[in-house]
């Protein structure tokens, strides 16, 4: 992490200070739940709760299995950054950062960066994901990159895409209407988007609605780029000396739900929410199932983010490549 740290040169242009944000809110983001802002309302199991922290998710595009924690080690200030209080959650697929391959201590010293392993294909409803969203219930800082997987094509990635960015001939199919199998993420394959739909879930079931900032990036594919025929992740043959490694880094501005949830509400009732207290875990369980209903507004926050990011990496990416 010190030698990725060290040889990156970010270039920041953000709209929010993200480090006064992240600092102000890990040290004082108690929100009363009697407020009369919905956003700030905190239901559990029907009951209110006083005193629950709002969190922060911030998402992104991701260009290199390098982007956490080359990049998001990059975003807050080095004398920040040591400390753990103000480090961000992050979840990295299983076959990448917990391989039973991997040595002890390489697993050891993922967890040790506040890590956490998700079953990539396991869906939204799998217990991983609970636990990830256990912390942003705590009022921690997550990171989630809602593409799904690394793509260093000009736009975002994502479902139904090569590594190219190129639509599948299957994708098409489905946009065309000639298959209605819902996949694992629990979107109907005639409605794919590009990013997944775990991030709407864990918005829509947050005990107090999170900060949900996106920011987008581009210059880590060429530490880690891809093979432009097979696609498969390659290393910069010279890390050492030559240009240095430059990374261009936009943050855009604060997303918010509140229409979309109040809306669904209305028609579907108070939404349940998951819990950050330990105690709770097995309490919400038999909650963290998804409905059809549930996953319709999962579809619609993911899709407000993704035009967001969509913005925001065309800026970013098409400005450096």
């Amino acid at each position: 992490t010190i030698i990725i740290f060290l040889s990156l040169v970010v270039e920041r242009h953000i709209s929010k200070d993200i480090s006064n944000i992240i600092v102000n809110d890990r040290n004082s983001s108690n929100i009363n739940s009697n407020s009369s802002s919905s956003s700030n309302s905190s239901r559990t199991g029907g009951k209110e709760i006083n005193n629950y922290k709002q969190g922060i998710l911030t998402v992104s595009n991701h260009r290199s299995l390098f982007d956490d924690p080359g990049v998001v080690s990059c975003l807050l200030p080095l004398h920040l950054g040591i400390q753990p209080k103000y480090n961000r959650w992050g979840i990295c697929s299983q076959e990448y950062c917990f391989n039973d391959k991997l040595p002890p201590f390489i697993k050891g010293y993922i967890g040790a960066g506040q890590v956490l392993p998700i079953w990539r294909g396991g869906g939204i409803d799998q217990g991983l994901f609970r636990d990830f969203a256990s912390f942003l219930a705590q009022g921690e800082w997550c990171h989630i990159f809602p593409e799904g997987g690394v793509w260093q094509c000009k736009e975002l990635g994502g479902r139904g895409r090569d590594f190219r960015g190129v639509v599948s001939d299957s994708d098409t199919n489905k946009k065309n209407g000639t298959s209605s199998r819902v996949d694992r993420s629990g979107k109907n394959a005639a409605d794919a988007s590009k990013l997944r739909w775990g991030v709407g879930k864990l918005i829509a079931h947050a005990p107090i609605r999170p900060r949900v900032i996106p920011f987008a990036h581009v210059g880590m594919e060429n530490i880690l780029p891809s093979n432009p025929v097979t696609g498969k992740t390659e290393l910069k043959r010279r890390i050492f000396g030559g240009e240095p490694l430059k990374v261009h880094v936009r943050f855009g501005e604060e997303i918010h739900f509140d229409d979309l949830i109040e809306e669904h509400e209305k028609t579907h009732g108070a939404l349940w929410k998951y819990d950050g207290a330990d105690s709770a875990k097995n309490a919400t369980v038999h909650k963290w199932m998804s409905s059809d209903s549930d996953k319709e507004l999962y579809h619609k926050i993911t899709l407000r983010i993704e035009e967001r990011m969509e913005s925001l990496t065309e800026k970013v990416v098409c400005r450096e490549t």
